[in-house]
């Protein structure tokens, strides 16, 4: 059994930009690229990487790239017990076309996939899911998938990362239901009804969660670092000068992989915070959602 497991989405990513201006309805000359991407699945392949016991309950379709993305995982360590394989169905897959600003000009979501994901499947794998110390739920699940989880759930250190404002309000009624939570700062303002414009409405809004039931509260503030908060203390993480930012699209991922790890491993809320800073600084030197270079060395070498 896992130490951590990870309920969310894998997913194909797929994005194309052209070298000159789009020309539509014609084949536009361009570069087409694909990663494996979900957040769910990124969370998980950050925790893999940093060495952590971990497993993932999720869907795939049973074509090619569904497959290779549970072979990456696999290949990693990954328990993919839980991962089901729909015969006939396609992977979720994210489609972007970008203009010759690198700005997107259209995307396709096919998500549907995610919704096999049902309150049977998880009581199937109640008996896995509660024997891990920490369960992560993909913020991008339906409100009504969460609630029963966590009510199935009751007594399982859980994780909950909002993914954005919009999808936060689905676990405001059992916010105090999760052990830990990494919401941003708009997240938070969704999450408590509160408006935050300052270091104070900040410490404001991380007692209104400790006064939910939660845990450990760790509210990101995007270039100003990291505000944690748990029974015994609270403070802010600033990031370091000179960040090399290439990409800050996996930093968020990498930052909940080390707020569930630190959980397993015994550390304080302020050494949790620490490592997610760390994590989040090898994440933005890399392109892709997840830096291959990502390993438990070079975090604490960062701290």
């Amino acid at each position: 059994m896992a130490e951590i497991t990870v309920v969310g989405g894998i997913n194909i990513d797929i994005e194309g930009s052209p070298f000159k201006k789009l020309k539509y309805q014609d084949s536009n000359p361009g570069k087409v690229h694909m990663a494996f991407g979900g957040v769910g699945r990124n969370i998980t392949e950050n925790i893999a990487r940093l060495g952590g016991n971990v497993a993932m309950l999720s869907v795939i379709g049973d074509d090619q790239m569904g497959l290779a993305a549970k072979a990456e995982l696999e290949s990693l360590g990954v328990d993919t017990s839980c991962i089901q394989v729909l015969e006939g169905e396609n992977t979720a897959m994210y489609l972007s076309i970008l203009d010759d600003r690198k700005d997107m000009e259209l995307a396709l979501c096919d998500m549907d996939i995610i919704e096999a994901i049902t309150p049977e499947v998880l009581k199937s794998h109640e008996e896995f899911l509660r024997s891990s110390k920490m369960v992560a739920l993909d913020g991008n699940l339906s409100e009504r998938l969460m609630e029963f989880t966590t009510d199935m759930l009751a007594g399982v250190p859980l994780f909950y990362d909002p993914v954005s404002a919009a999808k936060a309000v689905k676990a405001k009624r059992f916010i105090g239901r999760f052990h830990s939570v990494k919401p941003n700062i708009m997240e938070a303002e969704i999450l408590t009804g509160m408006t935050i414009s300052d270091e104070e409405d900040v410490r404001k809004a991380g007692q209104w969660f400790i006064d939910q039931g939660v845990k450990r509260v760790f509210i990101t503030l995007n270039k100003d670092g990291v505000y944690y908060r748990d029974e015994n203390g609270e403070g802010f993480i600033r990031p370091a000068e000179g960040l090399k930012v290439v990409s800050a699209t996996g930093a968020g991922d990498s930052f909940s992989a080390t707020i569930m790890l630190g959980f397993v491993q015994g550390r304080t809320a302020e050494e949790t915070a620490r490592m997610g800073m760390a994590a989040s600084s090898i994440a933005m030197e890399s392109a892709r959602a997840v830096n291959k270079n990502m390993n438990m060395e070079e975090l604490l070498r960062r701290i």
